[in-house]
């Protein structure tokens, strides 16, 4: 097993007996489990770490909402997702849950591979959260004026796509979500995928019944590889039952929710989903806020080989403060070289600028891409192991090496070689021992 762990979880309850097969399957998935009671939660929540909290409700000992409370009313603590962990569905826990701002809702009885389907993108928020705090401080060393501030509570009209819905499908989303919403119908879930990316949504909600089965896991898998709509909510609203549940997550749906519909359910499901996707963008925006030109490459924009070595740095002391994983992947392309010969350095800047484009747009914002030789780019993925970063790695080289670039002044398609290089943080590991094995296994 690893040395590093994937996420730090602490899970408050005031009865852990009813919850050792919670935390033991948890710590088999290389979690870091850290329990506590009430009394020990908010000392816990401020320095401990936690890149997810998971507060049981269920006991009578123990009030949890009022703790999800005062954990999400606290400066310090406040940007921790928190779910609430219950032992059976009510409509006071889904009610409960949002008055108290809750990320999420579990009951007891759910399979750990879903549990764990379903907090990857809250612990996405935990990384993201710690990048922007890492690229702040470090921007303005630089003069550059960035904010870590983000807005948690957009109360803008909630932008749904609903797609092949049923008679009154449309009128119990304006119900639960207050009226405060606009609601855009696709017929068919054929249209959906132009009118997403097309438009701006908090969220796309499908019918699903066995006769659109791989229609409707096809337009999920589809959003997920679109890089602009990879985090969009996809909601299926099932009059049949999907018996394979966790290959609908692996293909895109975020949630499943069964006919006839409990718009308690619906309404809880919705709200914290769409919250989540605001809180994204706008910890994105704060991200991009900290790149200018004092901290980025003139020639490609990619931030500067020294801003990413300093991030790097922070990024390294966390990982082994809290035993996190990290990774470094190298994007080298070696044939520039021959290409400036042929053609001119205007042609190969501007060859250099797409190249990172390309590179930029296919990681997580969190991801950062720095320029570091003359041919090479540098990505630093916090928060991943190296399987995971392989995965992003090699897809970026293979869209790279089958892309045929327009250049100015250059009447012939022009494709590049790319060579990749990966390597993982490991114990004792600084910055330069890091790069530099990342580095001598470019091939």
């Amino acid at each position: 097993m690893s040395t590093h762990s994937i996420a730090n979880i602490i899970v408050a309850s005031a009865n852990h007996d009813d919850l050792t097969g919670f935390t033991k399957d948890l710590e088999q998935h290389n979690y870091t489990v850290l329990k506590c009671d009430d009394t020990g939660l908010d000392t816990k929540s401020k320095t401990a770490h936690p890149d997810l909290i998971v507060v049981d409700v269920s006991s009578d000992k123990f009030d949890g909402f009022a703790a999800i409370l005062k954990i999400k009313s606290s400066p310090e603590t406040a940007h921790i997702p928190v779910v609430a962990l219950a032992a059976e569905k009510t409509d006071e826990l889904y009610e409960r849950a949002i008055e108290v701002c809750a990320n999420d809702i579990f009951i007891h009885s759910l399979k750990i591979e879903e549990f764990i389907a379903h907090i990857q993108a809250l612990l996405r928020l935990s990384t993201m959260f710690m990048e922007l705090d890492n690229r702040v401080t470090l921007a303005k060393e630089y003069n550059i004026e960035a904010s870590n501030e983000v807005d948690v509570e957009n109360k803008a009209p909630y932008t749904v796509l609903l797609v092949a819905p049923k008679d009154g499908d449309k009128a119990a989303l304006t119900t639960v979500l207050d009226g405060n919403c606009n609601i855009d119908v696709c017929n068919t879930v054929f249209e959906a995928e132009d009118i997403l990316t097309n438009g701006f949504y908090d969220a796309c909600i499908c019918h699903y019944d066995k006769s659109i089965h791989d229609a409707v896991l096809s337009l999920s898998a589809r959003v997920r590889n679109n890089p602009r709509l990879f985090n969009l909510p996809m909601l299926v609203m099932c009059a049949d039952k999907i018996n394979d549940r966790m290959e609908a997550y692996r293909r895109g749906v975020t949630r499943i929710i069964d006919r006839p519909l409990n718009l308690h359910t619906l309404k809880a499901k919705l709200k914290m989903l769409v919250r989540r996707q605001r809180l994204r963008w706008a910890l994105r925006n704060a991200i991009e806020k900290t790149k200018a030109s004092k901290n980025s490459d003139a020639k490609t924009n990619a931030y500067s080989r020294d801003f990413f070595e300093k991030n790097l740095d922070c990024q390294i002391k966390n990982a082994h403060t809290w035993q996190k994983n990290l990774t470094v992947v190298f994007f080298s392309i070696p044939n520039i070289e021959s290409l400036k010969v042929q053609f001119d350095t205007t042609a190969t800047d501007h060859l250099l600028q797409q190249t990172h484009q390309w590179i930029a747009g296919l990681v997580r914002i969190e991801d950062m891409v720095a320029r570091f030789g003359d041919h090479e780019f540098c990505v630093a993925l916090p928060d991943t192991p190296v399987d995971e970063a392989q995965i992003v790695m090699h897809r970026i080289a293979g869209i790279l090496s089958y892309t045929d670039f327009a250049l100015p002044d250059v009447f012939q398609p022009i494709s590049v070689w790319v060579e990749t290089g990966i390597t993982g943080l490991e114990l004792g590991d600084d910055r330069d021992i890091l790069i530099k094995r990342a580095r001598h296994n470019i091939q």
